[in-house]
């Protein structure tokens, strides 16, 4: 990747810029096409592509901004940390299909193989509020390093798409946001314990960033 060009670390800072479509198109485009093995190209693309066409016209919350772009920043995000591997990238492109659309895990485990089904099946939360905790603590004590990092990363890019919604809207989503943190604290926080370095710092200045936009009992509420 190129000083200076689309892919660079201006092009993906964050709130504001990587939040264009266009500029998340190019980054991953440039990403993908600069990738040695022309067999994970293929998949990569073709992961995209089944996550745009399942996920249709969803928007991110309060926002014009198409929901693959999420997907994308998730997958970059990984990246970015060194966790790379390409059924891992495949499946934070498709984490929301099973638990946001009509796919099935069967669909994921025929088009995309059983590792990328088995990762989307754990980043799949259950519906019902009173299962989450479970889920959550089944996370924490025996999901696979790569889904843990996964689902940190699909966190933190929750985090600042809140935060520059935060910023465009000004009190509209200061309750949502709250719960959004609050709820960080006890679902995700725990995960990073285990995680690398690069990981934990990414998740906590998140959190950080977003404090000053919530209500005031939002980060202290149980």
């Amino acid at each position: 990747m190129g000083e200076g060009g689309p892919s660079s670390a201006e092009g993906r800072a964050w709130p504001g810029n990587f939040d264009a479509p266009d500029t998340v198109e190019r980054v991953w485009t440039d990403f993908v096409a600069a990738l040695p093995d022309p067999g994970q190209r293929t998949a990569l693309r073709q992961a995209l592509a089944f996550a745009r066409a399942r996920h249709g016209t969803q928007f991110r919350r309060g926002s014009p901004t198409p929901y693959w772009v999420h997907l994308v920043r998730v997958a970059m995000e990984l990246q970015g940390w060194g966790e790379a591997s390409p059924a891992l990238l495949q499946a934070a492109l498709l984490h929301d299909t099973v638990e946001d659309t009509r796919t099935t895990i069967g669909e994921i485990r025929v088009g995309f193989g059983a590792e990328v089904a088995d990762f989307v099946d754990w980043l799949t939360a259950p519906s019902a509020q009173d299962e989450l905790p479970a889920y959550y603590e089944r996370l924490r004590t025996s999901a696979p390093h790569e889904v843990q990092v996964l689902k940190i990363a699909d966190r933190v890019d929750n985090l600042r798409s809140i935060q520059a919604l935060g910023m465009r809207t000004g009190e509209r989503y200061r309750h949502w946001a709250g719960t959004y943190l609050r709820r960080t604290v006890w679902q995700v926080l725990p995960l990073a314990a285990a995680a690398p370095s690069v990981v934990r710092v990414a998740l906590v200045t998140a959190m950080a960033d977003l404090a000053p936009l919530v209500d005031d009992d939002g980060f202290t509420d149980p």
